[in-house]
């Protein structure tokens, strides 16, 4: 889980922005939105609010960097090239200092804290300290190229200084070369999912893999109906296609090509299960309505993160959704909330999104401490 994340100069961010998941002491909401850990008390979900412009996607483009940097930092790829950090441009001292990036979180029953700062030619600060209690105790600590480690809480990285180069953090080359705490570090970081609310698509075969599996389809259905969009429940059907359907598609020059290259394959349809009525308003069977043609943008929508959603709180992982309510009725989006608010529910999921529908500000479903305002001053 994430105790905190903070950035400072990058992109719109000029001085340091803290997402903070400890919970206060206010008495809101303590048995569904409080996840109780280690003697840590961590909210489940954090609303960023503001208009457009006002700053709120750039909060989560810094996540979302933090989150590739260090999955892609050792990789061959980086390494002749310029790190793509952001500083904030609008303030001449600010585009020339490191952009700065730090998370806490809690892995088990250790409790990290982990951070870099980094300008487009090197990283010229590093750190990752760990604690079981309220004492932290560093486990490597770099400044630009000299790295002093802790060998005993970072076992098998040995001569691992050597091998890093100026543009890459230490922590990825470490996992790289089999560093366990690193891997780890680096694989719970990977885990982290981020959606764009505008490019949901990608996502759909989170929902579709599910449905293959009996116990999940069950509850993907149940999620669906009690959405309360009409449908009651949803099929995934393996059309096959044909080469003679796409060869009369196709013109003459390129018929030949088709006809080599093209083996027959199928394509995963869904279907959405609707009543079927007579004239006295009685059900009478079922109707499958094609999903793509024949649904709303925002049943669509539901539909493809809805089984990237149950990943999360069924693994205990981090979800970051940018653009939340695109396309999404506000029923929808406060429905998504009290998933992640539930306290039937019994899951360390974390979801951080980004919204400009007032209607979320519920104190219904969210706590003061859930919710955060985010605002672009006159000077960017």
């Amino acid at each position: 889980m994430i105790i905190y994340f903070k950035v400072a100069n990058y992109k719109s961010i000029k001085e340091a922005v803290t997402l903070n998941f400890n919970a206060t002491s206010i008495s809101e909401h303590t048995d569904s939105n409080v996840i109780s850990h280690e003697k840590l008390s961590l909210i489940k979900s954090i609303l960023l609010y503001g208009h457009n412009a006002s700053g709120k996607s750039k909060l989560l483009d810094a996540l979302v960097y933090f989150k590739w940097f260090i999955n892609n930092s050792a990789t061959e790829k980086q390494s002749s090239e310029q790190i793509d950090v952001e500083p904030f441009e609008l303030n001449e001292a600010n585009a020339k200092r490191p952009s700065f990036f730090e998370m806490s979180f809690v892995i088990g029953k250790l409790k990290y804290r982990y951070g870099f700062e980094a300008d487009k030619e090197s990283i010229s600060k590093e750190w990752l300290l760990e604690s079981k209690a309220t004492k932290e105790y560093p486990v490597f600590l770099r400044i630009n190229q000299k790295i002093e480690v802790d060998y005993k809480r970072f076992g098998n990285s040995e001569d691992l200084e050597k091998r890093t180069r100026k543009n890459a953090l230490f922590l990825s080359v470490a996992s790289q070369w089999n560093v366990s705490k690193a891997q780890k570090i680096d694989e719970w970081i990977e885990s982290i999912f981020t959606v764009h609310g505008m490019e949901d698509n990608e996502y759909r075969k989170f929902t579709i893999d599910l449905l293959k599996d009996k116990k999940y389809a069950k509850l993907i259905n149940s999620f669906i109906k009690k959405a309360d969009l009409g449908i009651n429940s949803i099929d995934v059907v393996d059309i096959p296609i044909k080469v003679e359907d796409i060869i009369k598609r196709v013109p003459d020059e390129l018929k030949d090509f088709f006809k080599k290259g093209f083996k027959e394959r199928s394509e995963k349809t869904v279907f959405a299960i609707h009543n079927k009525y007579n004239d006295n308003n009685e059900v009478v069977g079922n109707v499958p309505l094609l999903l793509d043609k024949s649904e709303s943008e925002g049943t669509k929508k539901y539909f493809n993160i809805i089984g990237l959603l149950i990943t999360a709180l069924l693994e205990n992982r981090v979800v970051v959704i940018d653009e939340f309510d695109a396309r999404l009725h506000t029923l929808l989006t406060k429905a998504i909330l009290k998933l992640f608010n539930s306290s039937i529910i019994k899951s360390n999921a974390q979801l951080i999104v980004a919204s400009h529908d007032t209607a979320l500000l519920d104190r219904e479903i969210l706590r003061r401490d859930q919710i955060y305002f985010i605002e672009k001053n006159i000077y960017g």
